[in-house]
């Protein structure tokens, strides 16, 4: 799958020379620093009235901790009166997002917290839309995680034997051939639920296709995980309200087995090892073309500010939701205060319940958060520039991403422009031409399976690209026998769903000023006499 969006900019070219602009213009928007998120993770964990449990409890959800902290950019009114009106440089503040899970009423509460990099206050942020978000709305993190790990093995104690005649594979005090699960969302159907559907899958390399035809539904609300319960199980195409009740089927023998090949004993389809051959002739044991810089690189970054040509910008990698650009100017004029990666949804349709209920959020799973190390000459060409990301995100110290971002310029293969003025008898008047060329500022997610590829495209034409690439594993169930209504058989046992993906970003152009407004223009067709030619229309 590959979504691409266009924006064409009209390049209001000014005597203002890019690279004129003031120094550390882009620290305004810079991520913070390691020591500015420990600054606020300890301002936080002093004071009382907080209470945030440090070390956190192993054993329950009921108790305060802090979930995530990252930059809070500064309103745009007061970036461009210190970018455009030489006012002062807005104060650093940070967002946190705490879960109260120790109170009366369990919530989830955002913070600004400021100011930085020595912080001595805080506030609530007012709810989006004027709700609070639900204790029960929250993301799991790393503590429900294993704790729903436990419970799951807990409650397949009862079809250890199923499993293993079936699978060869067990969850419950397994060591070697262990099931692991894959949890779907939305978790419920009405608000305030927290119960989800568990795909349970051998695993392998690439478990994510390696579904064994056993979905739990475990409801997990309540902050004590002794409380918890699974409500009901799918099982090759029946319903069962409990693991005894599919136990007990398979023991009186009316169950119908989804019985599985051994894994070992095939070449495992899932594994990323190349196989395959080409046809005699094409070359497979040497490398492709690469992207070279004969004569040096042709963009300058100095911390998050980076310039190409006509270009500058500020960037920054936004721990809940990826790429962020800010003030992005073209021959010195500012054409966009901000472009950034939002959202990542996918809608799913299935016969099994995990696969019809899911309708994924990806900023849920901290979607700028795990933008793990990029491969030179894989992710980005060798020659790239890598910056490296910190995140304080469901972590007790702030985590470093080595080279979560890359910097590069590529051919497009395609001249920018060109003409052959031809003379018409075999000659020519004359050719005019120019390379095509491209800067790209790369990040990956890795959502789970998916593993999403965010580019911003810079032109030297005062075009602005937006692109993402998806790749990674496909979110797979169990082919049940009406599957083939909602996908593709990819495997013996294994369903691709049918699914889209629905790409949001936030565009706030600035063409010719902040003045700006959004139309759409319809095509209308008008039926008239022809002039030139009587009876036609």
């Amino acid at each position: 799958l590959r979504v691409t969006g266009v924006l064409a900019v009209l390049a209001l070219v000014s005597c203002t020379d890019p690279g004129a602009e003031l120094p550390g213009r882009a620290s305004i928007f810079a991520d913070l620093t390691p020591a500015e998120l420990r600054a606020v993770r300890d301002f936080l964990r002093s004071r009382p009235e907080l209470g945030l449990a440090r070390p956190r409890r192993g054993d329950t959800l009921a108790q305060n901790s802090l979930f995530l902290v990252e930059l809070l950019p500064p309103s745009k009114r007061a970036a461009l009166r210190h970018l455009d009106h030489g006012g002062p440089a807005p104060r650093r503040q940070a967002r946190a997002v705490i879960f109260f899970g120790e109170q009366a009423e369990p919530n989830v509460t955002e913070l600004v917290v400021g100011p930085l990099p020595r912080p001595s206050w805080y506030r609530a942020l007012s709810p989006r839309g004027g709700r609070a978000v639900p204790f029960s709305a929250r993301p799991v993190t790393q503590l429900e995680a294993a704790l729903l790990q436990r419970a799951l093995a807990a409650a397949t104690e009862p079809l250890s034997r199923l499993l293993r005649d079936a699978t060869g594979f067990w969850l419950h005090n397994c060591s070697r051939r262990c099931l692991t699960y894959s949890d779907i969302a939305p978790r419920g159907l009405a608000s305030g639920e927290r119960r989800s559907w568990f795909v349970l899958q051998r695993f392998v390399e690439g478990f994510y296709l390696h579904p064994v035809g056993l979905e739990l539904l475990l409801d997990h609300r309540h902050p004590d995980p002794r409380r918890w319960a699974v409500q009901q199980l799918w099982y090759n195409g029946r319903y069962f309200s409990s693991p005894r009740e599919l136990a007990e089927s398979y023991e009186r023998g009316t169950l119908p087995l989804a019985r599985l090949p051994d894994a070992a004993s095939q070449r495992l389809y899932s594994t990323y090892t190349p196989r395959g051959h080409f046809p005699p002739g094409t070359r497979s044991d040497v490398h492709g073309a690469k992207v070279c810089e004969p004569q040096g690189r042709r963009y300058l970054l100095r911390g998050n500010r980076l310039q190409y040509g006509g270009w500058s910008l500020a960037f920054r990698l936004r721990s809940s939701a990826g790429l962020q650009l800010f003030d992005v100017r073209f021959g010195g004029e500012r054409v966009a205060f901000e472009l950034s990666v939002q959202e990542a949804v996918a809608f799913y349709g299935g016969e099994t319940p995990a696969a019809m209920q899911t309708r994924y959020m990806d900023a849920g799973w901290g979607m700028g958060s795990v933008t793990y190390e990029l491969a030179r000459g894989i992710d980005c060409p060798e020659v790239a520039t890598y910056v490296d990301a910190h995140h304080l995100y469901d972590a007790e110290e702030p985590l470093r991403f080595r080279r979560a971002i890359c910097v590069f310029e590529q051919p497009t293969g395609v001249p920018l422009r060109r003409h052959f003025d031809s003379d018409f008898r075999g000659g020519v008047h004359f050719y005019a031409g120019l390379e095509g060329h491209a800067l790209v500022l790369r990040s990956t997610s890795t959502v789970y399976n998916y593993d999403y590829i965010w580019d911003f495209l810079l032109y030297p034409n005062g075009v602005l690209e937006a692109k993402v690439h998806a790749t990674g594993f496909i979110h797979a169930t169990f082919l049940p026998p009406r599957g083939r209504r909602y996908g593709s058989r990819v495997q013996s046992h294994v369903l691709g769903n049918a699914h889209t993906h629905l790409l949001h970003y936030k565009v706030d152009l600035d063409v010719a000023g902040t003045d700006n407004s959004f139309e759409t223009m319809d095509v209308a067709f008008e039926n008239i006499s022809n002039p030139w030619s009587p009876g036609a229309r």
